[in-house]
């Protein structure tokens, strides 16, 4: 295995690995212990008619999520774009 030189920049070791192979210098590398965290959600209570959970549904079935995920997105992506005064 070929040893990883040391680097004086990002920048340096970026074109480094654009040209070089990671797999030949595997023996140099550790194991890296990584937690993903979500940030804890409260549960919100909506009460909609049925005509119009029948309609996401069917939209959320065509986009392949369920119908729930479906208004999260449409609540967040709506969010997203107004501005909060």
């Amino acid at each position: 295995m070929k040893k990883i030189p040391k680097f004086r920049s990002e920048k340096e070791e970026a074109d480094f690995w654009a040209t070089h192979d990671s797999a030949d210098y595997l023996s140099e590398t550790k194991e890296a212990k990584v937690k993903f965290t979500r940030p804890p959600k409260k549960l919100v209570s909506l009460r909609l008619d049925e005509n119009t959970i029948v309609k996401l549904k069917k939209i959320a079935e065509s986009k392949g999520i369920g119908y729930l995920e479906l208004v999260r997105m449409w609540v967040l992506e709506n969010l997203n774009k107004t501005k909060a005064a």
